[in-house]
């Protein structure tokens, strides 16, 4: 049960369960603690519980004592948090979006007080039923009716008001789901063997307040052969995705994920459908090794040839979305970054990849979404060559057609201006620097990290930083000395520059390796300027790229 939803880096010293008072997270918490406390653990030692009050229902305050007594019980330290709906940030989501986005920060932010690495959430199989109807019902391919995985990266965020935002912290921490494989009826009889007292939320099995509400009504109603919900005391748009979802079902091969189909069919089906997704994850691991060539830091080169080796389309468009994640400006792990995973998005893309390329082809360079560029490239050598369309006034017998995929070019500054978008690429890090200074003074680390584009994280050794430059920073009553990442070459790498009166004068622009970790350790290509002369390299900036292209 644990083994398939270990973390790539294994499990941390702190473990957290995510505890709602209900079944299902009060039998995982009594697992996992039962585990710990018999199987003496090399790494993990401690298990937290950690629940949100989310303030939104009479009875919230009231569950989250009751999850306080029944850790207590088991002795295992608690933690509640509660989210003040009064103070801003304040959403623009859906409220049912803005309410789980703002109980995952609580979440995370409970994580980052207690030390925790890992948090494990109680879905079960058939929460993964719901999910994956769910997912149907707005028109999801196979791979999305997979549902939720055992284990992933918890991710960046989304970046939107102020709620998500999660950063590089979010890339080191994992969720995990012990009892994806495990049915409700197990749980509540394993609560009941064992005496775990708990609670149940009843606007769970309402079917006219969400979807998901509905979709859990109508399959628990087909399963005790009770009449289902009339559509006319649905709301017109859930009666509209319950509809789409029958449509969408009737075209998975080899499955049943009707409403119809009964709950051992659901489980069944939706185990076939995650299998077949973690053997698309296999097979894009394995494409990505036989196709990915030498490149510069924050692009992803490929050849040509390699890809059009791939025939199944599912791995072709699991492929173009792992490239996305991979590259993209947007956070890593949201639908941004995935160019919203819209059909046809993912559709182009794929169709311009798989168009057999030859000298005499006219392919434009393109973007379909996510931040990311797309170029037909020749690659001699060492040298890659970027036609603007027609690719044989470049060609020589013995060079690799290909494409490349980088960040796409921002929005001119005076159309940022005018939508109001800051520009993400040029940043003013000097207070950042000057605080970090003030604070090592005191006792507090001699490092502090930056998060560039969400791409590349830039730490800067304070104890390094030549004194006068420090000196220009703080003795700067009127604003004029700035220390700012700005952006160079047609990739978009960042670099250190300090402005003084206006004149600019570069510092720092030397990229590290990327880390040992990356499964995909792609060989860099030397950037070398048009002057031949080496990058700068401050002594006291390390900058290194920290997207990684696995699965999760």
């Amino acid at each position: 049960m644990f083994r398939q939803c270990t973390p790539p880096v294994g499990w941390p010293r702190n473990i957290g369960v995510a505890t709602s008072g209900g079944p299902d997270s009060s039998c995982l918490l009594f697992l996992i603690h039962r585990y710990l406390s018999e199987e003496k653990s090399e790494r993990t030692q401690r298990v937290f519980s950690l629940t949100v009050d989310h303030a939104l229902q009479p009875t919230s305050a009231a569950m989250a004592e009751h999850c306080s007594k029944f850790a207590q019980r088991l002795g295992v330290e608690h933690v509640t948090s509660k989210i003040d709906w009064v103070q801003p940030p304040v959403s623009s989501e859906p409220f049912e979006a803005a309410a789980r986005a703002a109980r995952y920060q609580a979440l995370f932010n409970s994580m980052t007080e207690k030390d925790i690495d890992t948090l494990a959430f109680g879905h079960h199989i058939d929460d993964q039923v719901e999910t994956s109807l769910l997912r149907l019902s707005w028109g999801s391919t196979n791979l999305g009716a997979a549902g939720m995985k055992y284990c992933r990266r918890w991710g960046m965020g989304w970046l939107k008001d102020g709620l998500s935002e999660y950063g590089l912290e979010g890339m080191n921490r994992w969720i995990v789901r012990p009892l994806l494989d495990v049915s409700k009826d197990r749980i509540l009889a394993t609560c009941e063997a064992n005496n775990l007292q708990y609670v149940v939320d009843q606007t769970n099995f309402q079917p006219g307040i969400t979807l998901r509400n509905a979709i859990r009504h109508e399959i628990q109603a087909n399963a005790r052969n009770q009449p289902q919900t009339p559509m006319s005391m649905l709301p017109q748009d859930i009666v509209k995705r319950l509809m789409n979802l029958e449509i969408v079902a009737r075209s998975l091969r080899n499955v049943s994920m009707s409403l119809d189909s009964s709950i051992e069919e659901l489980r069944t089906g939706v185990r076939v459908l995650s299998q077949e997704a973690r053997d698309i994850d296999d097979r894009v691991d394995s494409v990505l090794r036989s196709c990915s060539i030498s490149t510069f830091p924050g692009t992803f080169l490929c050849s040509g040839m390699a890809l059009h080796q791939v025939e199944n389309y599912d791995v072709r468009r699991a492929l173009v979305l792992r490239v996305l994640r991979y590259v993209s400006p947007n956070p890593w792990g949201s639908v941004n970054a995935d160019a919203g995973r819209r059909r046809d998005a993912i559709s182009q893309i794929t169709k311009q990849l798989w168009t057999r390329m030859t000298k005499k082809s006219r392919i434009h360079s393109f973007n379909a979404g996510g931040g990311v560029l797309w170029s037909p490239v020749v690659v001699r050598g060492n040298e890659i060559k970027m036609p603007k369309i027609v690719i044989s006034e470049f060609f020589s017998e013995g060079d690799m057609l290909g494409w490349i995929a980088y960040r796409a070019p921002p929005l001119h500054q005076r159309k940022l201006d005018q939508q109001g978008i800051a520009n993400t690429l040029e940043i003013d890090v000097t207070k950042i620097i000057v605080d970090a200074y003030w604070r090592k003074g005191n006792g507090g680390p001699s490092t502090t990290s930056i998060l560039y584009d969400c791409r590349f994280l830039l730490t800067f050794d304070l104890d390094k930083i030549p004194q006068d430059l420090i000196s220009c920073l703080l003795n700067n009553p009127a604003n004029n000395n700035r220390l700012v990442l700005l952006p160079r070459t047609r990739w978009f790498l960042p670099s250190v520059v300090i402005e003084q009166d206006g004149v600019a004068k570069m510092l720092h622009e030397k990229l590290s390796e990327e880390p040992k970790s990356s499964v995909f350790p792609i060989p860099k290509r030397q950037y070398r300027k048009r002057d031949g002369a080496e990058e700068i390299d401050s002594g006291w900036v390390m900058t290194q790229w920290v997207r990684p292209l696995t699965a999760i």
